[in-house]
């Protein structure tokens, strides 16, 4: 088992690419700062729910650059545990909720 200590990062993205900001109030009334969405990065992985759950080289996304990069921490679980959980997730995260929640 592979238990050496592993920093973790939440990057967050801005899905409007800062339209939320210069134009939410105007159009809806309400300031809105970004519409937010984000991914978790472990060991040069970026893991993003798009539709299902997917991998890439981090900040190299169809999300683009992240607007910000939070350090979370660091977990000493292995990576089998941690790709296990991330198995269970995906019978839960399907392409079909990606889509009941981008039309709502």
């Amino acid at each position: 088992r592979n238990c050496h200590s592993m920093k973790v990062q939440l990057y967050v993205y801005d899905l409007s690419n800062g339209l939320a900001r210069q134009l939410s109030a105007a159009f809806i009334g309400v300031q809105i700062d970004a519409v937010y969405h984000t991914s978790i990065v472990m060991e040069g992985i970026e893991y993003v729910y798009d539709g299902g759950i997917r991998t890439a080289d981090p900040g190299r996304t169809h999300l683009g650059s992240p607007m910000q990069i939070l350090e979370l921490g660091t977990t000493n679980l292995p990576m089998d545990v941690i790709m296990e959980y991330l198995e269970s997730l995906r019978e839960i995260y399907t392409e079909e909720v990606f889509q009941m929640y981008s039309m709502s």
